[in-house]
């Protein structure tokens, strides 16, 4: 099976976001809730637009909102990357 939307796998996205959400304060069990509940979000989107559950013209602004939020995290990867870096010269 394919859990993807716009080409981003939906696994990768929910450990960003996670991680992200670890890095706010969100610690212990609301952690795992919040991995569930976007488990349960992100794979099912991606199977209604699989299944064409999801009309054909609203499947671009979801892949939208999934690549800009992809974006957003790697931009925050990138931008702690590099603070460690710096900080470490």
């Amino acid at each position: 099976m394919n859990f993807a939307i716009g080409g981003i796998e939906v696994i990768a996205l929910i450990f960003g976001v996670v991680e992200a959400a670890k890095a706010f304060g969100i610690n212990g069990k609301g952690s795992q809730v919040l991995a569930l509940l976007l488990g349960f979000v992100f794979v099912g989107t991606s199977q209604a637009i699989t299944g064409d559950i999801i009309p054909a013209n609203i499947v671009p602004y979801v892949e939208l909102v999934v690549i800009s939020l992809a974006g957003a995290l790697a931009a925050m990867g990138y931008y702690d990357f590099l603070k460690k870096q710096v900080l470490k010269r």
